[in-house]
């Protein structure tokens, strides 16, 4: 489903930012994405979607990431960005869940249908006509993941999700991911968030993957977490 190869990039010459990344995700697989900050993770999401030009191979679903076909790739990725206020950009949540369906050819009544049934699974109704400006950071949040559902992608990419949640929203998030039959990739600090629905884990330091594995090795590993500036999920701590 997707495939990097020795894929790098630089914000400056002194430091890459990736460093020769490779490696392969399959149809349906739920990865997680942890790391330290600066480590690199939003960066390989970014790359993904073509948002910076990097160095090396990108594939998804076949097709090989150029600017010919970023078009065609970004059809096939939802892309949860970390800050949901660069995310909603129309007046109202609705507006703005209806904005790209509409876009790439949808007609209104189906995505308006779309857009209240993702919106009735997130258990937030209650948001279909509020103004973005007017609502809360929690509740912008469980909006922008409602409005990418909606877009039905192939592969939903989300940077930091549970970040500005609270505990009945987060577990309604890690319920509902758990449902959907999509390609993960999840990068986040939280890793409980990670334990509950990821199935396997990239590391990344200094923008090269370090350790590629199931969640379960990985985040029991307390001497390569800390290795790596991350400690044991809240879960496991405290255990023999």
């Amino acid at each position: 489903m997707i495939e990097l190869q020795n894929v790098s990039y630089s914000y400056s010459d002194d430091k890459k930012s990736l460093n020769s990344v490779s490696f392969k995700i399959n149809r349906g697989e739920r990865v997680g994405l942890i790391g330290a900050n600066g480590a690199g993770k939003s960066t390989l999401l970014k790359s993904l979607v073509g948002l910076i030009t990097t160095e090396g191979s990108i594939k998804v679903d076949d097709i090989t990431l150029s600017n010919k076909t970023l078009s065609e790739v970004r059809k096939k990725i939802g892309y949860v960005i970390q800050d949901s206020d660069n995310q909603m950009f129309m007046p109202t949540v609705i507006d703005d869940m209806v904005f790209g369906p509409i876009n790439y050819g949808m007609s209104k009544p189906d995505a308006l249908e779309k857009a209240t049934k993702m919106l009735e699974t997130l258990g937030i109704s209650h948001l279909k006509d509020r103004y973005n400006h007017k609502i809360s950071a929690g509740e912008k949040k469980m909006a922008s993941i409602a409005t990418i559902l909606t877009m039905e992608p192939d592969v939903l990419m989300m940077d930091e999700p549970s970040a500005a949640l609270d505990p009945h929203n987060r577990r309604v998030l890690i319920n509902m991911l758990n449902k959907i039959p999509l390609t993960k990739i999840i990068a986040s600090h939280d890793l409980d968030f990670i334990l509950d629905t990821c199935d396997r884990v990239l590391l990344i330091r200094d923008g090269q993957i370090v350790a590629d594995g199931k969640v379960d090795d990985i985040l029991t590993d307390k001497i390569l977490l800390e290795a790596n500036s991350l400690e044991l999920p809240f879960c496991l701590q405290g255990r023999n």
